[in-house]
């Protein structure tokens, strides 16, 4: 992302500034993740850069920063995140800067600046939607549910320069719909449904000109109030080689302190000579007042490779 830090600091300094004004609308959120993944095999000399405990229940970023203030009328967003250790001062850590207006009674939301969608974007696991670029944009909320959106994104990561976007989303109880197209060649929509007592479902796909079709399914159900399953499934279509994943996982909740977890991540490639890849994760989780620690063990085989891993973490909310 094209951004200097003197942008950042200002957008900071817009937060903190309007939160002077009046202390009633501030918020602050996120977490701090760390910990220590080792490989078992023979020939390991060294720990994991990163480590996961599992892809559905474990993975995250190391920080994620959250600044919001909000007077009713007006206010500002701001999201700071860190995805690897060493690379803190990264301008591309700033996920959004965003100021807004509510017109009309709310009616009209202005935006500008580093945006986020908050009203249009995909509710699944992607979480499609065109955040993070540089630009202004518009919502129009005309009845309860129902958000349309166009932004005008002038540079960054995910945009060209003069980028127009238009997104809409409804949501009623049960069910939500949502979609987004971007007019130099990229599209999402989503599908999201929990009409059903202890089934959750979302449905995402996401297209971009001569390249991909990504289509995304999260699905789960819980049998009690301590034990739940589901099944996370991609299909990336559109390239020659096409290629499936499925992610199968369960969680039992033994008390208001541990939990114990199991899943599989299956990748199935269609390239010819490319093997058929897939890790099993069991994890126990130990929840105290504001973190989670982790202990977990991941058996990798991928072709005739195989590969041991165990580590153990903690995540800190702030």
């Amino acid at each position: 992302m094209k951004m200097n830090l003197k942008g950042t600091i200002a957008a900071v300094a817009l937060v903190f500034g309007m939160s002077a004004v009046s202390a009633e609308g501030l918020s602050f959120g996120g977490y701090f993740r760390t910990g220590a993944a080792f490989n078992l095999d023979s020939d390991a000399s060294k720990a994991e850069a990163k480590y996961a405990e599992g892809n559905y229940y474990g993975g995250g970023d190391r920080l994620r920063l959250n600044i919001a203030y909000d007077s009713g009328s007006a206010g500002v967003t701001f999201r700071f995140q860190n995805a690897a250790t060493g690379a803190y001062f990264s301008e591309d850590n700033v996920k959004w800067a965003m100021g807004y207006a509510k017109l009309f009674d709310g009616l009209v939301v202005a935006e500008a600046g580093i945006l986020t969608d908050s009203y249009t974007g995909s509710d699944g696991w992607e979480g499609y939607d065109f955040s993070g670029s540089k630009g202004i944009g518009l919502v129009v909320l005309p009845v309860e549910g129902l958000a349309i959106q166009s932004t005008f994104l002038l540079d960054g990561t995910y945009a060209d320069v003069g980028d127009l976007t238009l997104n809409a989303k409804y949501t009623a109880d049960g069910f939500a719909v949502a979609g987004g197209y971007k007019f130099s060649g990229e599209a999402f929509g989503y599908v999201g449904i929990s009409a059903v007592e202890d089934l959750s479902a979302a449905f995402e796909v996401k297209w971009v000109k001569d390249s991909t079709l990504d289509f995304v399914e999260d699905i789960g159900y819980s049998f009690t109030d301590s034990f739940s399953a589901g099944l996370l499934a991609y299909e990336r279509l559109g390239g020659d080689d096409p290629v499936f994943e499925f992610n199968p996982h369960a969680m039992f909740g033994i008390d208001d302190t541990f939990a114990v977890s199991a899943e599989s991540y299956i990748t199935v490639p269609t390239a010819e000579g490319e093997d058929v890849s897939f890790t099993v994760t069991p994890a126990l989780w130990i929840s105290v007042p504001k973190a989670t620690v982790s202990v977990f063990y991941t058996f990798k085989k991928a072709g005739d490779t195989t590969t041991n891993v165990a580590g153990a973490g903690v995540k800190v909310a702030l």
